[in-house]
Formats: structure tokens, C-alpha cells, sequence
């Protein structure tokens, strides 16, 4: 039988793409011209874990507003449009270690990516990562009626996983490991059974406690260091 993980599921903003900044700016933007400020701490605090929809719900009930059917296509479509924006000029880079890791990772196990991003920014920033290769299935904003924190998204993913590799119908939630970095999506999905790497990227580290495993970043040094069960699948530098 071949060795744990036998398969890797991915978030994907904050970390295998530092693109949060760019989620920032594009909130910000929208938000301001709706009347409503927003301020880095506010985002970083309240809406990281969150899709599109629900961070637009929640600030605005967090700001007293409400958010009719209207208002709300317009937001949802102004963000989609900056996001891509930003994407089309380049605004974004791979966090510090995830070409190597995700590389190390793909020659031994099928990877998934589940993201609260629209599927349109997440396959843009993947090519242009020159990642795209390696995830046999991506799980975005649009297929599930209920985003993150909720883990259903990933628990689509690995029926995907089964659907797409005949050979891992018995693929359970402890055969995978969860790479995250929100806090509020890391006990959500610990509570069904998935264990979870955490990476320090978005949060401090003492935030982070609930996850089965922590690192600084994806560099093979701090996954060699952290998490022994993937020594064999990471090189070290």
C-alpha cells in the first residue's frame, strides 16, 4: 500500500499564490464605492476563509447595510472584473516554497485544489504559475452552494478525486491531508476527519493550534522539519 498522504488538497489564496493582497484591494475598491470602508485589519480579521458571497454578506451586516439582490450582482460582478484585472497585469507571485513542493508532492499523489475563488482566477494565476500540470482537480466558489468555512467543498473534491482516479474509490478524509491556511475552515474540516498541514501565512502561528501540523512556509526546510511524513516527497533545497 502506498504511503500517506494519498492525496494533497489545496487551498489556493494565501497558500500555493500570495494573491490576498490582490482579494484586498479589489474589496476595498468595490466596497468603497458602495459607502463602506474596509480596512486591511478588517479583511485579514473577519473575511479571509470566506468565498466571495460570504465575505460580501458579511461585511455588509457587519456594517449595518443591506444587501439587496441587486446591490449584490453588482458587487459580486465588479470583483470578479478587478480580480481579473489585476491577474491580467500580473499582480500576483507563488508564495515562498510552492513550485518545489507541489512539484516534490505531484510525482507521488494525485493533488485537488478547493478555493473559495472563482474558478476563472484560480485557473488564471495557475498558468501562471506554470502549476496548472499539476492538480488533476479544482473545486471553486461556483460549485458549491455553500462556501467555506462549511467543509462541503472538500468533501466534493475528493468525490472528484474517486470520480477521476478508479483506483482511490476507497478515498477517505484520513487519506488526504488539507493544506489551509484560515483558521475557521481548519476546525471545520478537522471535524470531519481531515487532517491538516497549516501554513503561517495568513495567520500567526498560535492561531493556527487546531491544525495536525504548522509551517512558516512550503520551503522543503520547514516541511522537511514539520511534517516527517512527506520527507520523502520533498527534497530538501
Amino acid at each position: 500500500m502506498s504511503r500517506w498522504p494519498h492525496a494533497v488538497l489545496f487551498d489556493f489564496d494565501g497558500v500555493l499564490c500570495n494573491s490576498e493582497p490582490l482579494h484586498f484591494f479589489a474589496f476595498q475598491e468595490i466596497l468603497a464605492a458602495e459607502k463602506i470602508e474596509l480596512t486591511e485589519a478588517e479583511y485579514y480579521n473577519e473575511m479571509l476563509g470566506f468565498d466571495d458571497k460570504g465575505a460580501f454578506k458579511h461585511i455588509f451586516q457587519a456594517k449595518g447595510r443591506e444587501l439587496d439582490p441587486k446591490t449584490f450582482l453588482r458587487v459580486m460582478t465588479r470583483k470578479s472584473e478587478v480580480m481579473m484585472d489585476l491577474i491580467r497585469r500580473r499582480k500576483f507571485q507563488p508564495l515562498p516554497g510552492v513550485e518545489e513542493f507541489v512539484r516534490g508532492l505531484w510525482r507521488h499523489c494525485p493533488l485537488a485544489i478547493c478555493s473559495g475563488a472563482l474558478r476563472e482566477e484560480i485557473e488564471a494565476m495557475l498558468e501562471g504559475l506554470a502549476l496548472r500540470d499539476c492538480f488533476s482537480v479544482i473545486v471553486s466558489a461556483e460549485d458549491v452552494d455553500v462556501g467555506k468555512p462549511d467543509p462541503r467543498g472538500y468533501v466534493l473534491t475528493v468525490k472528484q478525486l474517486i470520480e477521476r482516479f478508479p483506483s482511490k474509490r476507497s478515498l477517505k478524509p484520513a487519506d488526504c491531508l488539507i493544506v489551509e491556511d484560515a483558521p475557521t475552515v481548519i476546525r471545520e474540516v478537522k471535524r470531519i476527519g481531515f487532517p491538516v498541514l497549516a501554513v503561517a501565512t495568513s495567520y500567526p502561528v498560535e492561531r493556527l493550534a487546531e491544525a495536525d501540523y504548522i509551517v512558516q512556509s512550503l520551503r522543503p526546510e520547514d516541511v522537511r522539519k514539520n511534517v516527517p511524513e512527506l520527507k520523502a516527497f520533498v527534497s530538501p533545497e
